[in-house]
């Protein structure tokens, strides 16, 4: 089953500090060794795919060493999603190539006003 987490509500242009999450299964850290991560932010209306993250080539997604303790990170960068409120999901493959979505909720993106 999968755990809802909503982002806090964050301005369009600024930077988002890194988050982690502990991603368990009956209560145990999922091992994460050989594992990829995704995660699509798209339009709640219209569902839309406004950007994806993954954990390849600084793509936004970090597997924390040691992977054994099922930690999971979004890095801080600066945020440039569109303003609206967004639906997402991590979609994590593991190494016995198995595909299961652990995290999933939504992410209010508030149109900055100081930009370009």
């Amino acid at each position: 089953m999968a755990t809802t987490y909503n982002f806090p509500d964050h301005r369009k242009g600024d930077t988002i500090e890194a988050i982690t999450f502990t991603i368990t299964v009956n209560a145990i850290a999922l091992n994460l060794t050989g594992a990829s991560a995704k995660m699509d932010v798209r339009d709640k209306e219209k569902h839309n795919k406004l950007k994806r993250y993954t954990t390849v080539a600084s793509g936004g997604l970090t597997i924390v060493s040691p992977a054994t303790d099922g930690k999971l990170r979004f890095d801080e960068k600066v945020v440039d999603i569109e303003a609206g409120t967004h639906d997402y999901d991590i979609e994590i493959t593991l190494a016995d190539s198995s595909v299961k979505t652990y995290i999933l909720g939504t992410w209010k993106i508030i149109q900055d006003i100081t930009y370009g």
